[in-house]
Formats: structure tokens, sequence, C-alpha cells
């Protein structure tokens, strides 16, 4: 899952609005509100991190406020529970002794939100459209390109997705290349969620998403009633779920830009539950009832344009790993709410190496790494560190920035942005130098290290090129078991030593959800709603 965090231009709008609720409520009105929404199940839900929904097509690559609202709007095939176990949602499914051919027997009478049949082929269709060009897909072509024929759809030369077969209406018969020992864990991503044709087809490959609320684009729990852009969606139920039901009426997703903003307006009453608190805020929401943190499967980390001076010399990328004392960027700065990180992939995954060094602190180092490549320090080419404003805390950036002073002898220009503009800059290869907040997909090393870092990846934001990485990875999906997760483990080794990536630490997910909020918790993927159908308010 690609974790950045988006927004729109409205951000001021946004923040005054949220200080305006936030003062009218100080005055007195929280308590009656929250009592009439328990009464009448309409769940105020703070979209933290995001002044909107930037990417609510699956096939986009969406971040992770988008993946909140694509989870109740969108489901698939087979589903994820809270331990991350693959689940039967609309079908179940058999399997060939060879282990490539998987044929899926789709439940009767699943219907789009207004009605649409969803057959076979919608799933023919939905998984060749994500591999068209003119869908501008930058995860389909590595998720599926296990599929037999997936390659020729992407690159045009066909339309066909030789391996997605329509058997009849309740059965679709997928083929594989070789065996993928991810590919039932793969299905649970929306990328591989049905979408109505009808929708795309009136309003645009591209475009199709304007047009989402009032209409029937998904089969999840739920369907937009409205969109105010900038500013909340409103989200009622599906009456054409199959799926067990939600007692909840009405789900308002407000859209809040400023974490800190979100934890003041949820102590005065404004939503019914917070989370992505602030280390700072931390300190008094730990307190609070309803308080609660969990390591999540993510993790954060640098990138560097490969084709940019200086970073075009691997020397150089890792003078600037060397550089950060990422234990007291952990404790003093981040106030021990994260792991410092000598690793891409966190603890707990399949194949995660917790053990091993990495590339550690040592100014010394760093200072001789840099000069080997530019032995007059005041020779290096101006530096921009870009990064999303929301995902980092202004205090972690300002210390990187003091580090890199210090050890290197280099000022660092910082940039903070809005995650959609980063977004459209990474997508764009235009960063220099910036940050990546990188969740799992599924739990797997396969999303971890193909779909960013071999050199043949669209989301490859800094150009990395390894070859020895890309055969490792070839030959790991080659294989199976122990040997296939010992060859990832090589393939990852390489990218950190050559600073394919540069991990700074694993994240921990932190809400306050109180026991008014029946149903919701966390697991290692952040908030956990399950099928929605456990969530309800009390009185």
């Amino acid at each position: 899952m690609f974790l950045s965090r988006s927004w729109r231009t409205s951000s001021i709008l946004t923040l005054s609005l949220a200080a305006l609720l936030v003062f009218l409520a100080a005055c007195g009105g929280g308590t009656t509100q929250n009592n009439t929404n328990a009464s009448q199940q309409v769940l105020r839900f703070p979209n933290v991190g995001t002044a909107d929904i930037a990417r609510l097509d699956p096939a986009s690559g969406p971040d992770s406020n988008s993946n909140l609202a694509i989870g109740m709007i969108f489901s698939g095939l087979l589903r994820s529970d809270k331990d991350l176990n693959v689940q039967p949602d609309q079908a179940t499914w058999d399997i060939s002794s060879d282990n490539k051919v998987y044929t899926f027997h789709l439940k009767k009478g699943i219907t789009f939100s207004d009605g649409t049949p969803v057959t076979a082929q919608t799933y023919v269709y939905t998984w060749t459209r994500a591999l068209l060009p003119a869908a501008q897909s930058p995860i389909a072509p590595v998720l599926e390109e296990a599929i037999v024929g997936a390659k020729n759809v992407n690159s045009g030369k066909s339309k066909v997705l030789e391996g997605v077969k329509a058997l009849d209406d309740q059965t679709l018969q997928v083929t594989l290349v070789r065996p993928a020992a991810y590919f039932l864990q793969l299905l649970t991503v929306s990328l591989f969620y049905p979408l109505n044709q009808q929708i795309i087809e009136k309003y645009g490959q591209t475009t199709w998403t304007q047009h989402a609320a009032g209409n029937g684009v998904g089969t999840g729990p739920f369907m937009i009633k409205s969109w105010q852009p900038g500013v909340k969606m409103v989200l009622v139920p599906n009456p054409h779920y199959y799926g067990a039901k939600t007692k909840l009426k009405e789900v308002d997703m407000y859209f809040v830009k400023d974490p800190s903003t979100a934890f003041k307006a949820y102590r005065a009453g404004q939503y019914d539950f917070v989370w992505d608190i602030t280390p700072s805020d931390q300190e008094v929401a730990k307190g609070l009832p309803g308080f609660v943190r969990k390591p999540i499967l993510e993790s954060d980390l640098l990138f560097f344009h490969n084709k940019m001076p200086p970073f075009d010399k691997a020397a150089v990328r890792q003078a600037f790993a060397a550089a950060i004392d990422k234990q007291a960027l952990a404790t003093a700065v981040l106030k021990d709410t994260v792991t410092p990180a000598s690793t891409i992939i966190p603890p707990g995954e399949p194949g995660a190496q917790p053990d091993y060094p990495g590339i550690h602190f040592d100014k010394a180092k760093a200072k001789s790494l840099l000069q080997s490549v530019y032995p007059d320090v005041s020779k290096v080419p101006s530096v921009t560190f870009s990064y999303p404003s929301s995902q980092m805390p202004p205090e972690e950036p300002a210390a990187l920035q003091q580090m890199w002073q210090t050890a290197l002898g280099i000022q660092v220009k910082l940039n903070p942005m809005e995650l959609t503009s980063y977004n459209d800059e990474t997508s764009k290869h235009t960063i220099q130098f910036g940050f990546t907040q990188w969740g799992v997909y599924f739990p797997d090393p396969y999303e971890w290290l193909n779909l960013s870092l071999l050199s043949t990846s669209a989301n490859n934001n800094g150009f990395w090129n390894n070859p020895a990485f890309d055969k490792t990875v070839a030959q790991a999906e080659n294989t199976s078991g122990e040997q296939r997760l010992s060859l990832y483990a090589k393939a990852e080794r390489i990218a950190i030593d050559d600073v394919g990536w540069l991990p700074l630490d694993h994240q921990s997910q932190t809400a306050i959800i109180p026991s008014k909020v029946q149903g919701l918790t966390l697991n290692s993927e952040g908030l956990y709603f399950g099928d929605w159908s456990g969530i309800s308010l009390a009185p």
C-alpha cells in the first residue's frame, strides 16, 4: 500500500472549519450532538492527514487515506481478517495441482450499489482495464505481472488478458505464468475489486471517480451519498450489499489535514474517535480513555533520485544514510512512538530480518564516503529534501537537516509539500530527495521489494537500478518456501546497502477509540473495521 496521505488545495478552508468547530464545541455544543449521533447511528469519522480523497480509483495506487474510503465502497473476491488471513468474500476457490490455475466460484446475486449485476465477466473487465495504458495505473503492471498475458495488455500489444477467463457468469478462471505463493493474499488488494463498466465508459477512464457520488461504483457495504471536496464525504449503507448489514445509518467522513487539529477537534466532541495522533499530542492522549497504540507493518523511508547528482553515486547515498542517528531521532524527536529501522521490511512480516545492521550511524564514515566522490565538499551540488508535511512533524526534517549539516557539512534545503502535490511530483520523478511511508498491501516481501524497487517498476520513484537486486528478486519468484524468503532477504540487503531506500523507522498507529464506538480496533495495518457489520455507536 503506497502510504502517502493525500489532500487538495482547500487546506486553509479545512483548517479554518476545524478551528471553528473546536471553538463552538468548547462553548458547549458537544454533548448533545454526541447523543444525537449515537441514537441516529451516524458515525463522525475523521480522515486524518488529508484534505480530500485523492485516489478513489483502486487502480490508481491509492494512498492510505483514500484506502479508508475505498474499503467502504468496494469489495472483492477475497478479504483479509483482523490477523491478515485470507477469507472468502464474493467467492470460494480451487487451485490446480501445479499451483498455476485458480478457479473462483462467485456467489449468486452480487450487484453494484445501483443493482447492476456482478459476474465473472465483470472481473475480466476490471483486471484488464487496470492494465490498459489509458488507465494509467502505476500498480497494475506489477501486481498483475504473474497473470498470463498481463505484459501484452500493459504494453498495448493486446486488449485481451489471456490468463483471465469467465467460464460462465459465476466462474472465473485465472492462469498464472508461474506459481505465486502470495496470489490469494494479492486478491485482497482493492486493485482486484470489481468496477462498474457502465460508469467508467460513461464518464471516462481517468475521470469517472469525479462522478462517484450517487452512482453505483462499488459492491462494498457503503455507497457515496455526497462528496464535498475539501470538507467531507457522506456515505450511506449500500442497499444491495450481499454481506452482513452495517448497523450504522450514515458515516460522515471529515477531511482533516492537520493531525493536531483533528486531536483538538476530537477532544472538543466533534468526532467519535481519532487516530494518527502526533508524538507530541500522544503525551496527553495516552492518559485519555480509549487510547491505544500498536506496531503496524509500515516503514518510513527516504529515497534518492539516482539520475540526479549527487545521488547518482552510491557512496553519496551511503554517506547520507550513515549521517543519521536514528535512535536519537526516534527518542528525542518522535518520543519513542516509532522503532528505529535498519531494514526496509518491518518485524512481523514473513522474511523480515530485524537483526540485519544495515548502514549504522557513523559521522566519520559518512564524511569519508562523501569525500570519496567530492573531496571538496563545497562542490557538492545543491540538495533539496522534499516531503509531505502531514507525514513528518516539522521537528523531524529539521533534525535530519541538522544531522546532515553536522556530519557532512552540507546545508540541505527543506521543501514541505501537501501530499497530493507531492504524490504528483513523485509520479513525475521530479523529486531529488524524498520521503515515502510504505505499508502492506499484503504481508509478503514481494510487495515491499518488487512493487517499488525493481528497475522496471512504475513506483520506483528514484530510478534506482541494481541488476543484482533485479536478478535476485526474479530468482525468488521462481522458487518457494524458505528458499524464496532467503532470496528475498538477500535482495533486501542489496537494496539497503546500495540505498535503494533508506529506512528511518518502523511505525506504530495510535488512536483514541472510546467505548461508545463498538467494533472498531487496530490491527497490523492500522484501523480495522472488518466488513463494518460490527461497527455501531452505543448511547
